[in-house]
């Protein structure tokens, strides 16, 4: 077990205490559900294959153990399990009768062939809550394909919208963050946390089956609505570079625009027709970035934050995770805490 102590409450309940979950995930989508549903106070039990699940092999590793695991399981009980094997699913069988949630994120097909799909489970407990989670659901003429985050980030149309913000790329980016599997974890713990509501009242299970697919799409709320009304805008919030890195501020309103431009030297754009409205200023934002930047250039990031910050504009510097290491917000919040695995203590969010 990877255990998490040190950010646990230890006056009062938590909120999920006494909800026990059977996890049946790998890699990181639905893996980050249940670690939230750990964080909460369920019981969880991950099942793995012999010899375990592939992320156990991911990086980055501290020896044989690798980081990126501990860090989305922490909290749970790990136990193998050969689900090939009759008597192993038999054991599955008789542990659901006392668990309250089943998550899994196999290939749709794949738990109904073990014997383990929703239909056969609730008749042995009614009570049962059970997600899937897939790249594009469990039924429908692409059910079938194999998904990975990379994969439905691109068939979702999240990575040419991420590639048009980029001026100057003609080329979809390289994946960064798994957007796809996160994305399809957040919606599961909210779907889950609503079929414990319902069945809190009515006393009846669900099943929920959740698409990555779905869930990106369902994120991308102004560029979906630019597709369909035939309209496009180039509101590109990004950088704007200093002596020494870059940094961000955003003139949301009118009082921001009007605080800004006096702050970097330009009052005479107050009345430009390109500007002067936030309409206006939306569809010319990419001209707006060209007439600030050559002030933030003469500025370091420090200055031009300070300069920005004393007319409280919203405003960032650009900042790598690595610098976020006791940065004192995330220390108020307790952000950032310690989990210890077999390789030793480490550090997680």
């Amino acid at each position: 077990m990877i255990t998490m102590e040190k950010n646990r409450n230890e006056h009062g309940p938590r909120v999920l205490d006494g909800v026990r979950v059977l996890d049946f995930t790998a890699v990181i989508a639905g893996s980050y559900c249940t670690r939230l549903m750990a964080d909460l106070g369920a019981e969880v039990v991950k099942i793995e294959a012999p010899g375990g699940e592939i992320l156990r092999t991911a990086g980055p590793m501290r020896g044989d153990v690798s980081a990126l695991f501990s860090a989305v399981n922490s909290g749970k009980l790990c136990v193998s399990m050969d689900l090939k094997r009759s008597e192993a699913v038999d054991l599955c069988k008789r542990l659901l009768a006392t668990h309250d949630v089943v998550i899994e994120n196999y290939s749709p097909g794949v738990m109904r062939r073990l014997g383990l799909d929703y239909e056969t489970l609730k008749s042995v407990n009614p009570r049962l809550i059970m997600c899937s989670i897939s790249g594009y659901g469990q039924t429908g003429p692409e059910a079938s394909r194999p998904a990975y985050a990379p994969i439905v980030q691109a068939t979702s149309g999240y990575d040419f919208v991420t590639q048009r913000a980029q001026p100057g790329h003609t080329r979809p980016l390289n994946m960064g963050l798994p957007v796809g599997d996160t994305s399809a974890s957040l919606q599961a713990f909210g779907a889950i946390m609503a079929a414990l509501y319902y069945r809190a009242n009515s006393g009846t299970g669900q099943y929920i089956d959740i698409a990555m697919q779905d869930t990106l799409l369902a994120t991308m709320h102004k560029d979906f609505q630019t597709a369909f009304n035939g309209e496009m805008n180039d509101r590109h919030y990004g950088p704007l570079e200093t002596r020494d890195g870059f940094v961000m501020v955003i003139p949301l309103n009118q009082h921001h625009f009007v605080d800004l431009m006096n702050c970097v030297g330009r009052p005479d754009l107050i009345g430009d027709p390109r500007f002067a409205t936030t309409t206006a200023r939306i569809y010319n934002y990419d001209f707006l970035q060209d007439e600030i930047e050559p002030w933030t250039r003469t500025k370091t990031s420090a200055e031009a934050m300070n300069a920005f910050e004393a007319r409280r504009l919203p405003c960032s510097t650009y900042r790598k995770i690595g610098d976020l290491d006791g940065d004192p917000q995330l220390v108020h919040r307790g952000m950032l805490t310690e989990v210890n695995d077999p390789a030793g203590p480490l550090k997680v969010p």
